[in-house]
């Protein structure tokens, strides 16, 4: 079940697992979660980079 809020919105681990095995949504997940990791990254190193910069360090894309 999907909970939201003013600030956020939450979606049980079960619910996240199974949208990313939906060919559908799998790419627009991963491209949550590589962007969740964008923000560690640069909350930890302190570097100013944008999506785009940090996937191609990744060897990826989010353009189609």
């Amino acid at each position: 079940m999907l909970t939201k809020t003013k600030h956020a919105v939450r979606i049980p681990r079960t619910e996240w697992e199974r949208m990313k095995r939906n060919p559908a949504l799998s790419e627009a997940i991963e491209l949550l979660e590589d962007m969740s990791d964008l923000e560690k990254a640069k909350s930890v190193k302190g570097k100013n980079i944008t999506l785009d910069q940090y996937l191609a360090k990744r060897g990826l894309s989010n353009r189609h």
